[in-house]
């Protein structure tokens, strides 16, 4: 399916105004209308934090804060350039040339500034045109842009605003250089975006990207690592009684991936890899070469568990009830095999049977990382109970019928609660504005309250009826926000109501 264009009179209800307000700014800047806008959304996780980049499966939807773009591009006989402007007053105007070979723009990761978003999604689109039209791209320069950039999806929230953006330019550039009747599908766009950031040294997965692009109206995104990045819209159950509404609450405090890798984000995707080959080497098997760090997952753990020694002929498939029945298995190892004190180095090069130099060099360089000790149990146990929430919410929502509303509020909101205790209990995600958020949303309507995004501060996620929307944001603007320096926000900047939304699209002028 390919990513949808809209023109100025066709584009959805939701998104009218906004565009109408990103082509006014655009000109005002500029000097003229552009030529397209390209719209990418933040997204939510309800459940399945912190196991893609794992390859387990993970359950976001969109919502309707977004990055919009707004481009111009240059006639061919201009000198090949970019200029920047964001309708944020914190990013600077920004412009820089490309290179007149049609060599890739150069990233500088040690430099942290919002152009270098922009590269990452410039540079993942150039690399995808070359290889879609080697003749025309392999030596030559894209086209020069004017864009103007203005979104509203909370930046360092959780929400993903930096995955949005970079969905939204790379699609921009897309569009700029294959021309209009060019259609990208929603599946390349997602495999393109999926490590971008990883030129700005963020150690992610795919999840937030395929939530930004495949995102559909009313429907939950089953997304799927292996045997290839996918996405699939699932419908949330018809209620006889309640409607279904998300309340996204945004603690305030701040979380830069990029600033705290080497402490949070970036060092636990070392602590699951390396407590994926500690698991393996207890059980003598070998891993496929995966992963971010290309030393195999605890996903690949699960699969060459099962082969050896429950002799299943092929990986596990996706199948729920198959999934679920390993992943409870995966739990019981967990606990018979790792220690619940943290591994030095040292302990950890042993188990896994290298020097403490290789496991260095093979873990600790590819992304700065600083800790004491590596809580591997904490870290394996989250990562397998949390794919098995996945796949227990996705069992309920396609269940069909419920006796009562109540069976589905009491059902899913369960299992968020249980994600977020894990996120704080063993993958030490959380913090305490979040723990705070969550237990006023529960004493008053919430079914299921938890953090989303990578945590550490950022938003929150609540799983509230309709009828009880006023009663949980007017306890958070009480008991959370009114003790809180805001900074000038309002109500509205911190709380949203959203249910799921369109994800990427084109909006020709």
């Amino acid at each position: 399916m390919s990513v949808p264009t809209f023109d100025c009179t066709t584009n959805p209800t939701g998104i009218k105004t906004a565009y109408a307000d990103v082509r006014a700014d655009f000109a005002a800047i500029y000097g003229q209308d552009p030529d397209f806008v390209t719209r990418s959304p933040g997204r939510v996780n309800l459940i399945g934090e912190h196991i893609d980049y794992c390859d387990f499966s993970v359950l976001p939807m969109a919502i309707e804060m977004a990055v919009m773009c707004a481009v111009r591009v240059l006639p061919a006989n201009k000198t090949p350039s970019v200029a920047l402007a964001n309708a944020d007053p914190r990013f600077s105007r920004r412009q820089f040339e490309m290179p007149r070979d049609g060599a890739e723009v150069v990233i500088d990761a040690a430099v942290s500034d919002w152009s270098n978003y922009f590269k990452c999604g410039l540079l993942v689109a150039q690399q995808y045109l070359k290889n879609k039209f080697p003749a025309k791209f392999r030596a030559q320069p894209l086209a020069g842009l004017e864009v103007y950039v203005k979104g509203n999806v909370f930046t360092g929230g959780g929400l993903s605003s930096s995955a949005a953006f970079i969905c939204a330019v790379a699609l921009a550039v897309i569009r700029a250089n294959a021309g209009r009747n060019f259609q990208v599908s929603k599946q390349e766009l997602t495999q393109i975006t999926a490590r971008a950031e990883h030129y700005v040294g963020v150690n992610n997965g795919g999840m937030d990207q395929a939530a930004s692009v495949c995102g559909e109206t009313d429907h939950a995104l089953y997304v799927e690592f292996k045997p290839e990045l996918k996405a699939t819209p699932f419908r949330f159950p018809e209620l006889r009684n309640s409607e279904i509404q998300f309340i996204i609450a945004n603690t305030t405090v701040v979380s830069n991936k990029a600033e705290t890798g080497p402490v949070n984000y970036n060092l636990r995707v070392v602590e699951v890899t390396v407590a994926a080959n500690l698991l393996a080497a207890r059980y003598d098997l070998e891993l496929q070469p995966t992963g971010n760090l290309g030393k195999g997952t605890l996903r690949d753990f699960m699969d060459a568990y099962f082969a050896r020694y429950r002799g299943a002929s092929q990986p596990w498939d996706g199948d729920i009830e198959q999934g679920i029945m390993r992943l409870t298995e995966m739990l019981k190892l967990v606990e018979e095999t790792l220690t619940q004190e943290g591994y030095t180095v040292q302990q950890a090069s042993e188990a896994i049977r290298c020097s403490v130099e290789d496991f260095t060099q093979i873990y600790l360089t590819s992304f700065p990382v600083r800790f004491q000790t590596l809580k591997l149990y904490q870290r394996a146990r989250h990562v397998f109970s949390e794919a098995l929430r996945v796949l227990k919410a996705l069992k309920l929502m396609t269940q069909g019928s419920f006796s009562n509303d109540a069976q589905f509020f009491d059902a899913f909101g369960q299992l968020m609660n249980e994600s977020q205790s894990s996120c704080r209990d063993f993958y030490d995600c959380s913090c305490p504005e979040i723990d705070e958020i969550c237990r006023i949303a529960r004493e008053n309507g919430s079914y299921g309250s938890r953090l989303t995004g990578a945590g550490w501060g950022g938003c929150t996620v609540h799983l509230v009826p309709r009828s009880k929307v006023d009663d949980v944001r007017s306890a958070l603007a009480q008991q959370y926000y009114a003790n809180r320096d805001m900074r000038g926000l309002k109500l509205d900047d911190v709380i949203l109501v959203s249910r799921p939304e369109l994800g990427s699209c084109v909006l020709e002028v």
